[in-house]
């Protein structure tokens, strides 16, 4: 349980680093290059998938499967839950809500942070060695 609870301590501050590059590009395509909310969400989601991966495999979990490939894939799978998760939500809560973009997408992130730590321990982590 303690290590649990340590894993989980460290991966918020991991996914605290990917959700800024995650909200970053979100931003910038959003309000920058004028690119629709919607798909600047998605955008930002793989970027900060890829951050979260990265620091994750290595910080969070010491992971140290030479198994890049399978891993890799079994992340990007939990990952598209998340992806659902965040795209429903943010969609949701802008269409029927009648909320801003960003505080949507703050909603968000808690959500999908809670199924992404436990999936990403139980599946990408926990099960590829």
């Amino acid at each position: 349980m303690r290590q649990t609870l340590t894993q989980f301590f460290v991966y918020g501050i991991f996914a605290g680093v990917a959700t800024m590059v995650d909200m970053g590009v979100l931003v910038l395509l959003t309000s920058v290059v004028g690119i629709h909310y919607f798909v600047s969400a998605a955008a930002g989601y793989c970027c900060g998938m890829v951050t979260n991966y990265t620091l994750n495999k290595i910080y969070t979990f010491k992971n140290t499967s030479t198994r890049i490939g399978l891993q890799a894939s079994v992340f990007a799978l939990v990952a598209l839950v998340g992806l659902g998760l965040n795209q429903l939500i943010i969609w949701s809560l802008v269409e029927f809500g009648g909320v801003y973009y960003l505080l949507a997408k703050v909603v968000a992130v808690g959500v999908v942070a809670l199924w992404s730590f436990w999936g990403h321990k139980r599946f990408t982590f926990g099960k590829i060695q």
